[in-house]
């Protein structure tokens, strides 16, 4: 059997939670070395990061050199969540997207990542496939796929939403993540009606089996692979059954994590999850 290959997300060593004023408080550089350095072979990273590095002097040929050196080859970007808006948010949902799609220019990646709805605004499932498909389009004008997370307490929740939205868009996926599918109680099996050139990111981590309290405060407190009460060697054998192939992309978001220097941030995060999954 082929070794697996592992991506790091962008929150697993950014050293900062989510929301914050930075996207990470550690350099580009110095991430990108301690995720080669532990075992990466991939970086998912964050629009806004690449916007700060712009803003830092930093120019698109230099940030791609040092994935480069680094052996850095499967690289994407995330995380689209207002890809759907219309009229107050127009504007500022379509600078976030220029933005991404520079930033996969520069870093040569293929793939962005988007999410759902994430409040309460009950967007249809109609506006939801007319926008996708909108976003899709003008991602195809510079080679992008887009790929959409189904997200716990999201609009896209479960697979046949998820699948609904992506139709037969040629340059369209999913993102599975292994938290929101066990949060939003999908059934294992449903993941394996989803074909598996559609599976185009699969990020891991872990949690305690009985989830506490709200959802969308709850993943910001997940666990390294295997230090939870998540079915994950079932997850991963679902996907491998139906022949999905891509990197794992490990995606723990916690304030301990953070908290860590950045080299063991990177080699535990690394190590837990490829334990986890031999």
């Amino acid at each position: 059997m082929k070794s697996r290959e592992y991506i790091c997300s962008s929150h697993t060593v950014s050293g900062v939670m989510p929301g914050g004023p930075v996207a990470s408080r550690h350099g580009f550089g110095e991430r990108v070395e301690a995720c080669a350095a532990a075992g990466f072979t991939g970086m998912c990273l964050h629009f806004r990061d690449y916007a700060e590095q712009r803003a830092r002097g930093f120019g698109d040929g230099e940030l791609r050199a040092i994935l480069d050196v680094h052996g850095i080859k499967h690289v994407s970007v995330e995380f689209l969540t207002d890809w759907f808006m219309d009229a107050e948010a127009g504007l500022a949902s379509r600078r976030n997207e220029e933005t991404a799609f520079r930033a996969a220019a520069a870093f040569g990646a293929k793939v962005v990542n988007v999410g759902p709805d994430l409040g309460e605004r009950g967007i249809s499932l109609g506006t939801m496939q007319d926008k996708f498909r909108d976003l899709c389009s003008r991602a195809a004008e510079n080679d992008f796929t887009i790929a959409l997370e189904l997200v716990a307490w999201g609009n896209v929740r479960d697979v046949d939403t998820a699948l609904a939205i992506i139709g037969d868009i040629p340059n369209a996926g999913l993102v599975i993540d292994s938290w929101h599918i066990f949060r939003a109680g999908v059934p294992l099996g449903d993941l394996g009606r989803i074909p598996a050139d559609k599976v185009l990111c699969v990020q891991v981590n872990d949690a305690d089996e009985v989830p506490a309290g709200q959802l969308s405060t709850e993943t910001m407190n997940r666990k390294l692979c295997g230090q939870g009460g998540f079915d994950l060697a079932g997850f991963a054998a679902t996907l491998e059954a139906t022949g999905v192939s891509v990197p794992f992309s490990v995606e723990v978001i916690s304030p301990d994590l953070a908290a860590l220097c950045l080299s063991e941030a990177a080699s535990t995060s690394f190590d837990t999850a490829s334990t986890c999954f031999s």
